[in-house]
């Protein structure tokens, strides 16, 4: 009999390889996932599973790792690994070690529950059981910025019986999130001296006027809430514009961010978006994901929930506010956010998961997978 694979030190492990995919601290920005990706490959050749690596983005490879069970259900888990930046956290990749807990970034997101399903499906595949399902296990790029790993991977993965995307969840099923738009916009104007406005255009005046548009906006998505999921939101949460207090600002720039419920399509936010701005200034769009809305009915996460309740963790499914690489892909299967650690740790300074909860994670997907 092998011996299990130790999640708690697969977990340190991870955290300590850099993989910051925005301002990155420690990492190379160029190819912030592929020490990592590097490491999980090298596993899989010593253990001898198939693997292959993915191109989503120049120098950026997801890892689709096969545990195949011919006949059985297709079943896809899907963990990124790519993390925030670890920009004024003490000891980012030290892993350390306390009260029970393992601190460091990516800790929770996405590290942990990688570790999890990585941990498990090696443990079934040296111990040579039956696994109930046909299992491909994807580490994706870029989720924190763009959701590009889950973009290519959506364009070859192919029909699947369930999708189960590893996200911090204090192990419960979300069934639903929220999608996203996300856009810049920018207005031009002219330069004059501040003594004679009337030779320049001012350009933040002219965003005004258009943030003023997008509160009606707002306003008008607010009016027709979902019963589970809240309503939709429109934030503006970034602004520039000017070069000094005695000249006219010929430029000013907005970012914005809305949360789209799942009926709800990003491409016609970004169609009302332009409608709005029009001719008054220039929208970029930065990245869209729609939102899921997964019928628990389905057999195979009924099952999880019942492995879930026989272990201790009784329950019903949720929802959530925030996006995951499961809006890129929803169109291919019923997918579902599932995993450990609480969400609430997620990008924090003191990033940490539960090592017994680790481990829970780990036995319940083994239990979730074998016949």
């Amino acid at each position: 009999m092998t011996e299990p694979v130790d999640i708690l030190t697969v977990t340190q492990n991870l955290i300590r390889i850099p993989s910051e995919s925005s301002n990155a601290v420690r990492t190379n920005p160029e190819s912030p996932e592929h020490e990592l990706c590097s490491r999980l490959a090298t596993i899989c050749h010593t253990a001898g599973i198939a693997y292959e690596l993915q191109e989503a983005l120049p120098n950026r490879h997801n890892i689709i790792m096969r545990f195949p069970s011919p006949g059985c259900p297709k079943l896809l888990l899907m963990a990124h690994m790519d993390t925030v930046s670890a920009n004024k956290v003490a000891s980012p990749f030290a892993a350390e070690i306390r009260d029970g807990k393992i601190f460091g970034r990516g800790a929770c997101d996405d590290k942990g529950p990688l570790a999890a399903a990585f941990c498990a499906l090696l443990d079934l595949h040296n111990e040579k059981g039956s696994l109930a399902y046909d299992v491909t296990l994807v580490g994706t790029v870029d989720e924190e910025c763009s959701m590009s790993g889950a973009k290519r991977l959506a364009e070859d993965v192919g029909i699947f019986d369930l999708c189960i995307g590893l996200e911090p969840t204090d192990l419960k099923i979300v069934k639903a999130h929220k999608g996203v738009y996300r856009c810049r916009i920018s207005t031009k104007g002219k330069a004059a001296h501040s003594s004679a406005p009337e030779k320049g255009k001012n350009a933040i005046i002219s965003m005004y006027d258009i943030m003023t548009d997008l509160q009606i906006l707002e306003f008008r998505l607010r009016r027709h809430p979902d019963k589970e999921l809240g309503r939709s939101s429109l934030a503006i949460t970034e602004i520039h514009g000017g070069s000094a207090i005695n000249i006219i600002p010929d430029h000013c720039e907005i970012s914005v961010d809305i949360r789209l419920l799942p009926k709800q399509s990003p491409e016609e936010m970004a169609q009302q978006v332009r409608d709005i701005v029009a001719a008054r200034g220039k929208v970029c769009d930065i990245f869209q994901a729609r939102g899921i809305n997964t019928a628990t009915e389905n057999d195979h996460i009924q099952r999880l929930l019942q492995v879930l309740q026989d272990n201790g963790y009784d329950h019903p499914p949720t929802t959530a506010n925030y996006a995951t690489d499961c809006a890129q892909l929803s169109h291919l299967g019923p997918c579902i956010v599932w995993g450990p650690g609480s969400i609430t740790q997620a990008h924090q300074t003191e990033e940490f998961i539960d090592m017994a909860v680790l481990e829970d994670a780990k036995t319940i997907l083994k239990k979730f997978l074998t016949m």
